[in-house]
């Protein structure tokens, strides 16, 4: 009896049920336990610095009195555009050029109910709808718990595996410049609503 007290009362991560894995050997779940955060953020940010410049140069800032103010509305926009991509090119700029793949099953072109449903999740889930401190504490939840399961939220409630191909470093130092240059515009481009 004793000896059941001490196990259960070991500190350590706690496993949903749903994260428990079985019968998985196929080459898409093997590289997905390799998974790399910060390639990930960096060629999400990658694709959101290059939406945001060609948003601001196409059109007209929008302002609304309400969300504009607490909601960017730039992260909403990129939704059916991200799942656009998924579905036709199987990936967007970023993961492209950061050699990253998303698939469901063998299939590298998500179908558009999957797309779509993971292109939200990453909205609520990953960016925390782009509110300012929301999106940093939901963006290092996704870090914390992809550094201890292979999959983040999202990728396991759609059933899809990213996976990490050798990348030079080359195009990581682009995709941060990138990323970099990307959020000293964006922080000057977005002035307060009145």
């Amino acid at each position: 009896m004793q000896n059941y007290f001490s196990y259960a009362n070991r500190s350590g991560p706690v496993i949903e049920p749903s994260e428990i894995f079985t019968g998985r050997d196929d080459e898409a779940y093997t590289q997905s336990r390799q998974a790399n955060p910060w390639i990930r953020f960096t060629a999400r940010f990658f694709d959101y610095s290059l939406f945001f410049a060609v948003l601001h140069f196409v059109s007209a800032p929008v302002f609304l009195p309400v969300v504009g103010r607490f909601i960017p509305i730039e992260y909403l926009a990129w939704i059916p555009i991200e799942t656009f991509l998924l579905m036709t090119w199987g990936g967007t700029p970023g993961k492209w050029l950061l050699c990253t793949e998303i698939r469901k099953g063998f299939n590298k072109r998500l179908p558009f109910r999957c797309a779509f449903r993971r292109s939200l999740l990453v909205y609520f889930r990953g960016v925390g709808m782009g509110i300012p401190v929301i999106n940093v504490l939901c963006m290092l939840h996704a870090f914390y718990r992809l550094r201890l399961f292979p999959l983040t939220t999202w990728d396991r409630d759609v059933a899809t595996f990213v996976i990490h191909r050798p990348l030079a470093k080359w195009r990581y130092f682009l995709a941060t410049g990138v990323v970099i240059a990307g959020m000293i515009f964006y922080s000057f481009w977005k002035t307060p609503v009145l």
